[in-house]
């Protein structure tokens, strides 16, 4: 037969309702009762029945996470932030990822969903948010995108990502600091992040009184070509150009490796002929060769502020209103941008 966690409580004489705030992770429980129960749990392999603890209270105690891969030091960076956050209240997370494509992404909505999460994060790849808004009117779990503006129209959505203006602009001001006076870009894809980190980029140009040349700006090269490839390609392109660059700012770390590469190819010397800074801080490409200067788009500290902001929503407390929640990128210098 099951343990229930009525046994739990009269093993140790307690309330229900004391062991049951120790299981949820409430800090009203003095230390000492809180390591009885504990250990008691594991000692007796108790499980809580979540059904019924659902159809009791409304709420499973879970949450949503639906990233579009794993690999990346900043999904799995995030994911661990929001679990340890959501962990320390009680609550699990069920992480579901998204590699095939919009497609996959809506499917794993209704499931987890059909899961009754108590709230749903995503780090969404449908650049349309028709699909969410349609959701919307029919749930009303808490939506929390992550790095994906929600659409005002959606009433339980909120937003949670870093200052994406700030990441060209930081990335941009630092090259310039260290005398960089012609500075190209390796844009990203045409989106609603690429277009912000480009804004942060000529923004950085006009406040230091530098010209914007738009010769010195290489664009997306082409979605179905791999970012080291279009890194590699456009820096060829860049050094074969009239004007000379002294500083690159590339849209990832991946497409910032190929430059350099493309740019040792040519025999340039990186950093004392051309800066180079990328973004995302993907340790095991920044530490590659040359160790390169990157933007850190803070992961781990996006992951907390999504936890928080979901917890927040779902017990609908002061402040949880809160449309737009912005962190700030940091600046990790290395010595593709050190003179």
């Amino acid at each position: 037969m099951p343990v229930r966690l009525k046994d739990i409580a009269n093993d140790l004489n307690l309330s229900q309702m004391t062991v049951s705030r120790v299981l949820r992770g409430h800090i009203d429980v003095s230390p000492e009762t809180k390591a009885r129960v504990l250990q008691r749990v594991k000692e007796l392999n108790y499980r809580p029945n979540v059904v019924a603890r659902s159809l009791r209270t409304g709420y499973t105690s879970t949450m949503g996470l639906i990233v579009p891969s794993l690999r990346e030091t900043y999904a799995s960076e995030l994911a661990k932030a929001v679990d340890k956050t959501i962990r320390a209240a009680g609550y699990e997370l069920i992480v579901c990822l998204s590699e095939d494509g919009s497609a996959s992404e809506q499917r794993n909505v209704e499931l987890l969903l059909a899961h009754q999460v108590d709230a749903l994060l995503i780090v969404s790849i449908q650049e349309s948010t028709t699909f969410f808004q349609g959701l919307s009117h029919k749930q009303k779990v808490p939506l929390v995108f992550i790095n994906h503006k929600s659409p005002d129209s959606i009433d339980n959505a909120v937003f949670v990502g870093i200052r994406e203006v700030d990441v060209g602009r930081i990335a941009t001001e630092h090259l310039i600091s260290i005398g960089c006076r012609r500075v190209a870009y390796l844009r990203g894809p045409r989106t609603y992040i690429g277009d912000l980190r480009y804004t942060g980029f000529r923004d950085a140009l006009r406040d230091a009184g530098l010209p914007h040349r738009p010769e010195l700006v290489i664009d997306g090269l082409g979605a179905e070509t791999s970012e080291y490839r279009r890194g590699f390609d456009g820096m060829l392109r860049l050094a074969s150009g009239k004007r000379r660059l002294d500083g690159l700012v590339a849209y990832t770390d991946m497409m910032a490796v190929g430059a350099m590469d493309a740019a040792q190819s040519k025999g340039i010397d990186i950093p004392k002929e051309i800066a180079v800074i990328g973004s995302g801080n993907e340790v095991r490409l920044c530490e590659m060769r040359i160790p390169l200067s990157s933007i850190d788009t803070a992961g781990y500290e996006v992951g907390q502020s999504a936890g928080r902001t979901a917890l927040r929503r779902i017990s609908g407390a002061a402040g949880s209103g809160a449309r737009n929640v912005l962190v700030p990128p940091k600046l990790v210098l290395r010595r593709s941008s050190t003179r």
